[in-house]
């Protein structure tokens, strides 16, 4: 019973941690955002709940740092990840298609593959969607990239192999 208590209590400090290291992360200057962006990484699982709220809430610019925090969180944040991916709208899906290439997890294969082949993405989605595959390496994954290109043509290369150098 004690030993409940005992981690109910560390929940309740590692929660209140979470929320102002979120705070400060959406809310502070760039120095001390990116550290606190470090800190929930650290964490890891605890803070991913957390944080793929954040995603789902804020605002645009915010998304992306929330994004670098969810990446640096590593394995654990990719299925909550491929759940933002399959689900939300592509000014949320991007900054999570990020953080799943940034990761390297094999899991989000599929589920960018499905993104990559939705037509009614928006073109930067896509774009980042296969810089993504190239990232991640799967065979499968740089095929359909491969598909796209040649149906897109150099415009739509271009704008992926853009996408890729800056990831």
């Amino acid at each position: 019973m004690q030993k409940t208590i005992e981690r109910r209590e560390v929940r309740e400090e590692d929660t209140a941690e979470v929320r102002e290291l979120v705070h400060v992360m959406l809310n502070a200057d760039t120095y001390t955002s990116l550290q606190a962006v470090s800190s929930l990484g650290a964490i890891g699982a605890p803070a991913i709940g957390p944080l793929v709220q954040a995603l789902l809430a804020v605002d645009s610019n915010a998304r992306w740092t929330v994004a670098m925090a969810l990446a640096r969180a590593g394995a654990e944040a990719v299925e909550p990840l491929i759940g933002v991916v399959r689900d939300a709208d592509d000014d949320i899906k991007n900054p999570a298609i990020w953080a799943l290439a940034e990761i390297g997890d094999p899991r989000a294969v599929e589920p960018l593959i499905a993104v990559l082949q939705g037509s009614h993405r928006s073109e930067c989605c896509r774009a980042l969607t296969a810089a993504a595959l190239l990232k991640l390496g799967d065979p499968a994954g740089i095929a359909e990239v491969q598909k796209v290109f040649e149906r897109e043509g150099e415009p739509f290369k271009g704008l992926t192999m853009e996408a890729l150098e800056g990831t």
